[in-house]
């Protein structure tokens, strides 16, 4: 297929095309879609976005879990948690495509107030009803930001890459933190070794959900032009290798939608996992990094549609 060099989303350059993948993870369809690459900051991006995403998004995507699986996900989110403690007291938090919750009910539970946008109204219904959560239900996260009082600490778990423009996002959370709050967010690697090796097959890619894959460094520019330090970056946290184990799981299956993995493709890919462990948990070559981003105390206001659109 040929793929359309669109200009980058996140700066504006040209882009050159990069590979064609399909829907390995789910199988919606088997249409072929096209990623380029930002010939300045390096960003991948879905070329071409279809014009409704939302059957690619179907009613088992979010899995939400019973009440008492919930709350047996809890130590999962306990890094998360604590990278927060380092740095923010508890307060006013905004989360940014919570999904069911769990990240939320950690949240609330370690002293912070929570709100959650999220797209789904399923998910939003059992934030609020399950959870506990205030939930407010928009895909336009960045309208909402505008309308909500200044926010302590606004997180993003994997929710980045699923956005056709983050930067609208980014200058939305950053025009909304108080001063000394902190943005948290979480994303797969494009510099992953990974990707490197699986291409098209990097678990990771999920074509056609994750529409945009920022480079460390382009993030933290982009941040930095918004008014936000960088004061922390996490590539070995207990997710971050779950990812890494998780992409060698579907690199080793010829059709990962088709169910659940066998026991033997698990066992492999803990094997490979461990393997490349002293690689991957070095630097910048994990399946995903998180970074936390802080408006400094002494800024009384953050400068809006900077740093590319």
């Amino acid at each position: 297929m040929a793929i359309a060099n669109e200009p980058c989303r996140v700066c504006g350059a040209a882009t050159s095309p990069m590979l064609t993948a399909r829907d390995r993870n789910r199988e919606v369809d088997d249409r072929e879609f096209g990623y380029v690459r930002c010939d300045a900051c390096a960003t991948i991006q879905l070329s071409d976005v279809p014009r409704d995403l939302g059957p690619y998004y179907d009613d088992g995507y979010h899995g939400v879990p019973a009440p008492a699986d919930l709350r047996a996900r809890l130590p999962l989110e306990a890094h998360k948690i604590d990278l927060l403690a380092t740095h923010v007291e508890p307060g006013r938090l905004v989360e940014i495509g919570p999904s069911f919750g769990a990240f939320a009910l950690a949240a609330r539970e370690a002293g912070y107030d929570v709100t959650g946008i999220e797209m789904d109204p399923a998910c939003c219904a059992y934030l609020e009803g399950t959870v506990g959560v205030r939930a407010i239900q928009s895909s336009r996260s960045q309208e909402v930001l505008a309308e909500l009082p200044p926010s302590r600490v606004i997180a993003m778990w994997h929710v980045l890459e699923h956005l056709e423009h983050p930067v609208q996002v980014l200058e939305a959370a950053a025009a909304n933190l108080e001063p000394g709050g902190v943005l948290a967010i979480a994303v797969p690697n494009p510099q992953s070794l990974g990707f490197a090796v699986m291409r098209r097959r990097w678990a990771h890619l999920d074509a056609p959900r994750h529409l945009t894959l920022l480079p460390l460094a382009t993030l933290v520019a982009q941040a930095r032009g918004l008014g936000l330090e960088h004061v922390a970056t996490r590539t070995a946290d207990p997710f971050a290798r779950h990812c890494n184990r998780f992409a060698w799981e579907y690199a080793l299956r010829r059709r990962p939608a088709s169910g659940p993995s066998p026991l033997i493709v698990v066992l492999a890919s803990h094997a490979v996992e461990r393997l490349m462990a002293p690689v991957e948990r070095r630097g910048l070559r994990s399946a995903a990094y998180t970074v936390l981003l802080r408006r400094p105390a002494s800024t009384s206001s953050t400068p809006r549609g900077a740093g590319g659109s």
